[in-house]
C-alpha cells in the first residue's frame, strides 16, 4: 500500500498536480479542486448525457454558427460534434472553457471564444463583456443546460450571472434546445431564465417522470427522448 502511494505521488507530480517538497506532496489546490469538481459533474449520468449529446449533434448542419453553454451535457454535445466528420465549416461559440478545450484541433470546427470573466467553480464565461459580445453575433442554434426544469418555475439555473446570460441568448437566438437528463426535472434553481414557450425542444432521456412528461406535452413542449423504453 505504501509503495502504491509513492507511485501515485510520483505520477501526480509528473502531471503537475502536486508539488513534492521534503518528501511531502502539496496539492496545487485551486487547479486540482476545479478539475475534480468538473470531472465529478461530468461523470454524473454520463451515459445519458452522452446520448443526449449525440442527438443534439445530429441537429447541426454544415455552415451553421451554434452556441453551447458551460453545462456538462452541452460538453457531451461538443464531444459528439468532434465525430461528425460529415459536416464542415461549423462555428461553435462555447460559453465555458471546457467546451473550448474539447473542440481544440478539430479541422471541421471553428471555435469562437467570447470575452468575459471566468467563473472558477464551473469554468463558465460571464459578465458584461460577454453580453456585449453577443450583440453583433448571429447564431443559428443555441444548446443550453439547466439546473432545474419544472412546470412552476420553467427553466432555471443556480447562478444569477448564468441566468442573465441565458436570458440574453434566448432573446437573440430563434432555435433554443435544452439538453438535460431526467434528474433535472422537478428541480428548482435559484432563478428562472426562460419559460417553455421560448424553447424549440428539450432533449432528455427516459428517466423523466412520466407525469411531468405528460404535463409538458399538454402545454405543447416538444420533447425528444434519447433512450426511450430503457427506463
Amino acid at each position: 500500500q505504501r509503495q502504491m502511494c509513492i507511485r501515485d505521488r510520483k505520477r501526480l507530480a509528473k502531471e503537475g498536480r502536486i508539488l513534492r517538497t521534503h518528501g511531502k506532496a502539496r496539492l496545487l489546490e485551486e487547479r486540482v479542486k476545479q478539475e475534480v469538481n468538473f470531472q465529478q459533474r461530468k461523470a454524473q449520468n454520463f451515459e445519458k448525457k452522452r446520448l443526449i449529446g449525440i442527438a443534439a449533434a445530429n441537429l447541426v448542419v454544415s455552415g451553421e454558427i451554434i452556441l453551447i453553454d458551460s453545462s456538462t451535457t452541452a460538453l457531451a454535445l461538443a464531444q459528439a460534434l468532434r465525430q461528425r466528420k460529415d459536416i464542415t465549416d461549423i462555428t461553435v461559440i462555447p460559453t465555458g472553457i471546457w467546451g473550448a478545450v474539447e473542440l481544440m484541433n478539430c479541422a471541421h470546427i471553428n471555435v469562437l471564444i467570447p470575452c468575459g470573466y471566468l467563473r472558477s467553480v464551473s469554468g463558465s464565461i460571464t459578465g458584461v463583456p460577454i453580453l456585449e459580445f453577443f450583440e453583433n453575433i448571429n447564431i443559428s442554434k443555441a444548446f443550453l443546460g439547466a439546473w432545474g426544469i419544472s412546470l412552476e418555475s420553467g427553466l432555471t439555473d443556480s447562478h444569477l450571472l448564468e441566468v442573465e446570460l441565458k436570458k440574453q441568448i434566448i432573446k437573440k437566438v430563434n432555435e433554443i434546445y435544452i439538453l438535460a437528463d431526467g434528474s433535472k426535472f422537478n428541480q428548482h434553481g435559484l432563478a428562472t431564465y426562460s419559460r417553455f414557450e421560448k424553447i424549440t425542444k428539450i432533449i432528455t432521456d427516459a428517466s423523466v417522470p412520466k407525469r411531468v412528461l405528460q404535463q409538458l406535452k399538454e402545454i405543447n413542449v416538444e420533447i425528444e427522448i434519447v433512450n426511450k423504453g430503457k427506463e
